[in-house]
């Protein structure tokens, strides 16, 4: 039986090589490994997209709470994104409607995607934060 947190590391790596690959980004996506210890930190950052990952067994619905810990770790400055999977069922997203329509202000209201229409909207609205992924790793 796997225990939950290596299932939760294997899924935050799944996501992050996913990343890399559908964006084709040249530096790695890492894992937060604070995130244990720390409640308010994302288990990863790609730019300023603060990114919680969660999968779980059954149900095909994300948790209340899993949002709001996403939100909590993007704070005020950051954009929240929950990647959630549940057994037998896509990879989705949760980001704010916001995010795809500066004319949508409500941060209640939320829009769930498919992985690859996540990529597909950082790649057409988001260059800034995969450009600034891929220089502010060079840098280190």
């Amino acid at each position: 039986m796997i225990n939950s947190r290596n299932k939760g590391a294997n899924f935050e790596r799944e996501i992050g090589n996913l990343l890399v690959e559908k964006l084709q980004l040249k530096h790695p996506v890492k894992r937060i490994l604070e995130q244990t210890r720390t409640k308010q930190l994302p288990d990863l950052r790609l730019g300023r997209w603060s990114i919680e990952c969660k999968r779980y067994g059954d149900g095909s619905e994300p948790l209340d709470e899993w949002w709001d810990q996403v939100k909590d770790a993007a704070g005020d400055t950051l954009f929240p994104a929950l990647v959630y999977k549940f057994n037998r069922k896509p990879i989705k997203v949760r980001i704010e409607a916001c995010m795809l329509a500066e004319s949508l202000k409500d941060k209640r209201l939320t829009i769930d995607l498919s992985f690859n229409d996540f990529t597909q909207v950082l790649q057409e609205l988001y260059i800034d934060d995969i450009n600034s992924h891929n220089s502010e790793n060079e840098m280190q």
